[in-house]
């Protein structure tokens, strides 16, 4: 029982079964009758002062997600548990006094920041709204944060049009830090950065992680900058978590065919290293309409007969690495698949024999 408990603490954020659907066709009544579905069925844990990084194709969901997760967006299914409370089930009330605890870095930071406000007032506004910080120490709390972001003090009354992107971005960091958060989403902060400014800013990230205790949910194109970073590593493809696991069993043992492809694609710097580049036929497919049964089939070089028709379940295939591929079914999950063809296949018969 102790034990239990000492996981549970443990464990910050918990996601199971999320998903995100959006509505992009109505039938002539107003009814909808096709979904977008950005997030399908995902599922992980992560731990205090640790870092999951998520990677995948653009469009594959992995923005939506943790927008999602912040109550950004509703919650179409599933359960996001922060900190042991159900975050979609909360009252907008309740919600306000737990979300400082869960903030956000946005992609852009052009256009996260406000032209109109000071960085001063950008950083320290939601602070003040949130009681965390009075009038008489304003202006000291936010230079503390500041500082810790590497801002020089003269910046507090100066706009942000005045400023480089790396300079921005750390403005970005420093609004998000300034509430305390427990929890921050980082959604490719760095992607719009110049390289050498890329490594000053994930080099801060990893220091305030460790001066504050942040718990991250980085997501990223960039998959050396992922293995930089993260303590966890999660593949998105087309909606759905295919692949997840501890960083060093996701970079040493690739399992998915997917993740297999990306890896593939990264640069190594060494002349004489000859790449084993996987090629993904075809573009990715429409999550409007995605494939039936696995939805990577129609670009998989691994394809089995049973991937174009059944799902595979994500399962633990090793401990603690997650993966969503037939390749690693079981002779139980294969007896438990043929049952419910069967069973599919005797539910539709007297329908078949009415309709002749």
């Amino acid at each position: 029982m102790m034990e239990n408990e000492v996981l549970s603490s443990e464990v910050l954020l918990e996601v199971k079964n999320l998903k995100k659907y959006f509505v992009v066709g109505k039938t002539f009544l107003g009814k909808p009758n096709a979904f977008l579905k950005a997030v399908d069925n995902v599922s992980f844990t992560l731990k205090k002062g640790k870092t999951l990084g998520i990677v995948g194709e653009s469009g594959c969901g992995k923005t939506t997600m943790g927008r999602t997760i912040l109550r950004l967006y509703d919650v179409t299914d599933g359960e996001v548990i922060f900190k042991g409370q159900e975050v979609s089930k909360l009252s907008n009330r309740e919600f306000d006094k737990l979300r400082p605890n869960m903030q956000m870095i946005f992609q852009d930071p052009y256009a996260s920041l406000s032209p109109r406000l000071t960085v001063g007032e950008i950083i320290g506004e939601a602070a003040r709204q949130h009681g965390l910080v009075d009038k008489a120490h304003f202006r000291d709390y936010v230079l503390d944060v500041m500082k810790m972001c590497g801002l020089q003090p003269h910046y507090f009354e100066r706009y942000p049009h005045e400023f480089s992107g790396g300079q921005r971005q750390r403005i970005c960091i420093a609004r998000a830090l300034a509430l305390k958060p427990e929890l921050v989403i980082c959604d490719e902060p760095v992607s719009a950065l110049d390289v050498s400014i890329q490594a000053q800013i994930i080099n801060m990230l990893k220091d305030l992680q460790k001066e504050l205790g942040l718990t991250y949910v980085f997501i990223s194109h960039d998959l050396s900058v992922v293995k930089h970073i993260s303590d966890e590593v999660g593949v998105m493809y087309l909606g759905s978590m295919v692949e997840y696991g501890e960083k060093e069993r996701i970079f040493n043992n690739t399992l998915h065919p997917y993740t297999q492809a990306l890896f593939s694609a990264v640069p190594v710097p060494n002349p004489h290293v000859k790449m084993n580049r996987v090629i993904l036929k075809g573009d990715i497919p429409s999550p409007v309409n995605p494939p039936k049964g696995c939805k990577f089939h129609t670009r998989c070089d691994k394809c089995m007969e049973i991937c174009k028709s059944v799902p595979p379940k994500y399962k633990e295939v090793e401990a603690g690495h997650f993966c969503a591929c037939h390749l690693y079914d079981t002779a139980e999950d294969i007896a438990e698949y043929e049952r419910m063809q069967a069973e599919e296949l005797v539910a539709s018969e007297p329908l078949t024999a009415e309709t002749e």
